[in-house]
């Protein structure tokens, strides 16, 4: 039986880790809408998706991965390209929107994380304020890495297809074939090779973000 004291770090860190997946994927999502808002698409704005309130972003089989996996996703934002007033710029910065929003967040929970574990002392309260920085910093920065990848239905799919023709051979299968490729690298790949290419690069970048801060403090 666990003591008092475990038990209760263990609910600190699983509250900790419900309130980064939950920040993590409202600002993801709101930014996607927000962009495609500001290129002339209102879909998302009229089916009340331009919203932090997670009821409207959570999607069950993407919080599970959460759980098993360490990443996720939520439920797509709807969009209409056909109303973004240049399809390519428009596609493009709904795409990166909630990339770029991921990686800020990443950067600046960093500086919370990196603050609190030199500075900060003992005690449970220290210890749920480093655990939400940690982990806010993990899952906004895994996500970031993770909708990079150019496998459909990512953001990293939807940024190529800015810059490609739709019908090439690689595009038609992603389409086709992007959800198998997206298991292969959530579970088999790691499972396989002990390695995932997401959190390899998630991690340099901790590394780098954490050290810069270290240059200044």
């Amino acid at each position: 039986m666990l003591s008092g004291s475990s038990a209760t770090e263990i609910i600190i860190f699983l509250v900790a880790f419900a309130l980064a997946i939950i920040i993590a994927i409202c600002c993801h999502e709101w930014a996607h809408a927000f962009a495609a808002f500001k290129a002339g698409d209102p879909t998302a704005k009229n089916m009340g998706r331009m919203t932090l309130n997670p009821v409207k972003h959570m999607e069950p089989m993407g919080l599970l991965c959460f759980v098993l996996a360490g990443i996720g996703w939520a439920k797509p934002v709807p969009v209409n390209p056909f109303n973004y007033r240049n399809f390519r710029r428009g596609n493009f910065w709904v795409s990166i929107a909630g990339i770029l929003t991921n990686l800020i967040l990443g950067f600046v929970f960093s500086f919370g994380f990196f603050m609190v574990d030199r500075f900060g002392g003992g005690g449970l309260f220290m210890y749920a304020l480093e655990s939400f920085f940690m982990l806010c910093m993990v899952i906004n920065l895994s996500l970031a890495v993770f909708n990079l990848l150019p496998i459909y239905p990512l953001d990293g799919y939807n940024l190529l297809m800015s810059f490609t023709k739709p019908n090439n051979g690689f595009m038609r299968f992603m389409r086709e074939r992007g959800m198998m490729v997206l298991i292969a690298v959530i579970f088999v790949i790691p499972l396989i090779f002990g390695v995932s290419i997401v959190f390899e690069i998630r991690n340099l970048l901790m590394d780098a973000f954490l050290s810069f801060w270290g240059l200044f403090i």
